[in-house]
C-alpha cells in the first residue's frame, strides 16, 4: 500500500480506547488498541507471533499469573477489561507486554528468542489517539496535528466519522478545493463561494513548506449562508467578509479555517478538522469535525450544525467512492487542472516526495501525463 508512514494518524477518539481489546484497521494492517491500568493507550499489531489469531481476541492479563485463576476471571468478565496491562492471546496462550515483547509462553518456561510484536508509538492530544507506522525513532522528531479548538474553552464541536471507498490522496484532493462545495452542496454553500455566474473567485494565495501546504482567500462582503446567520444573529441580507484559510498539515490532516466579520464587527468563526486515515488500498476512514465560536452554549444551535455537516460529509465522501470506482474500472486518465487546483497539485508533489524518502512505491496516479497546464 503507497502511503507514507512517517506520519502521525488517529486511530481512535481518546473515550474509543478502554480497558477493553479493541480492533480497528491502519495502513492495510491490524491494530490492537487498549489502555493500561495508569490510563496509557496502547497500540500493537493485532496478531499473535506464533499463530494467525487476532491478539484481540484474547485477554488483558497480569503475566506473572497469566495461567492461573486470575486470567481465567479475566476471561470470564470478557474482552479483558479486569485484567492487568500484558495480553494473552486466546487462542495459544503467549503473554506480550505492553512493548509488543512476548513475556511468557504457557506451555514453557523459556520464551522463543525474538517472539514480539509490532509495538507503535502512541500520542493522545485534543481528545484523539494518534498512532505512529514509520520508523519508532523518528516519532519523537514529528508533532502531532495541533487542534486545541476541539477541547478549548470557548468553542464547541459537532463530530461524525465514516468510511469510503477512496483513496487518503483523493480526498485530500477534494478538501483543497472548496470550489466544488456550491456543486456537491448547493443548499448550504456560502454566497462568498457561490458567487456569480462567469465571476471569478478571489486570488488564491499558496505557501508550500517541505512538506505542508497552507492556501488562503479573501472572499468580498456577501450574505450569510441560511443555517449560519441566525446563529450570528444577522440579517439574510447582511454582508459578512469571509476570509478562508486551508492547511494540508499532513496525509492524516486537512484543516480549514472559515472567518466572517460583518460591517458592524460581529464576527464568527468555523474550524473544520478532517483526519483521514488510509485503511487499505482505496479505502479510508474519515473523522470529522466542525467547531464554531458562536452560539457555543446553544444545543439548538449545535444540533443545527450537526444535521448541515452530517449531510454534507455524507456527500462528500460519496462523491468520493464515485471517483474511485471509475478510478478503478478505467484507471488514470488525462487531466485539465486550473488555478484552483494548485494546492491540490502541491499536496500531490509532497506526498511523492514523502513516499520516495521511505523506499516506496508511488501511489496510484488520478491522470495520465502530460496534462493540461493551469490557465
Amino acid at each position: 500500500m503507497s502511503v507514507p508512514t512517517d506520519c502521525w494518524y488517529v486511530v481512535a477518539t481518546a473515550d474509543g480506547v478502554t480497558r477493553g481489546l479493541r480492533s480497528v484497521r491502519v495502513l492495510d494492517r491490524p491494530v490492537l488498541l487498549y489502555r493500561t491500568r495508569d490510563g496509557r493507550p496502547v497500540a500493537l499489531e493485532d496478531r499473535c507471533a506464533h499463530r494467525a489469531y487476532p491478539l484481540s481476541a484474547g485477554r488483558l492479563v497480569d503475566a506473572g499469573a497469566a495461567a492461573g485463576p486470575a486470567a481465567q476471571a479475566a476471561a470470564a468478565a470478557g474482552n479483558g477489561a479486569n485484567g492487568g496491562d500484558d495480553v494473552q492471546c486466546g487462542l495459544c496462550g503467549f503473554v506480550y507486554a505492553a512493548d509488543g515483547q512476548c513475556v511468557a509462553v504457557p506451555t514453557q518456561s523459556r520464551v522463543p528468542f525474538g517472539a514480539s510484536v509490532a509495538s507503535y508509538p502512541v500520542r493522545e492530544q485534543d481528545g484523539l489517539v494518534w498512532a505512529w507506522f514509520g520508523e519508532p525513532g523518528r516519532a519523537r522528531l514529528a508533532r502531532v496535528p495541533e487542534l486545541g479548538w476541539l477541547t478549548a474553552d470557548g468553542w464547541a464541536t459537532v463530530a461524525g466519522q465514516g468510511e469510503v471507498a477512496a483513496d487518503y490522496l483523493l480526498l485530500h484532493e477534494s478538501f483543497a478545493d472548496v470550489t466544488q462545495v456550491p456543486f456537491v452542496a448547493p443548499d448550504i454553500a456560502p454566497a462568498a463561494l457561490s458567487g456569480r455566474p462567469g465571476q471569478e473567485p478571489p486570488p488564491l494565495d499558496v505557501v508550500v513548506t517541505e512538506t505542508t501546504v497552507t492556501l488562503r482567500r479573501d472572499f468580498p462582503p456577501a450574505p450569510l449562508p441560511g443555517w449560519q446567520a441566525p446563529l450570528l444573529r444577522a440579517d439574510a441580507a447582511d454582508l459578512y467578509s469571509t476570509t478562508q484559510v486551508g492547511l494540508f498539515v499532513s496525509p492524516a490532516a486537512w484543516v480549514d479555517h472559515w472567518d466572517v466579520t460583518g460591517r458592524d464587527g460581529r464576527a464568527g468563526r468555523l474550524r473544520f478538522s478532517q483526519l483521514v486515515t488510509p485503511v487499505g488500498p482505496g479505502r479510508s476512514r474519515v473523522l470529522w469535525r466542525v467547531s464554531r465560536d458562536f452560539a457555543v452554549d446553544d444545543p439548538q444551535a449545535g444540533q443545527v450544525v450537526a444535521e448541515v455537516f452530517e449531510g454534507y460529509y455524507r456527500r462528500v465522501m460519496a462523491a468520493m467512492g464515485t471517483a474511485q470506482a471509475v478510478l478503478d474500472l478505467d484507471g488514470p486518465g488525462p487531466e485539465v487542472n486550473v488555478s484552483a487546483d494548485v494546492a491540490a497539485l502541491k499536496v500531490r508533489e509532497i506526498v511523492a516526495l514523502m513516499l520516495a524518502e521511505q523506499g516506496a512505491a508511488p501511489v496510484r496516479a488520478t491522470h495520465r501525463t502530460p496534462s493540461a497546464t493551469l490557465s
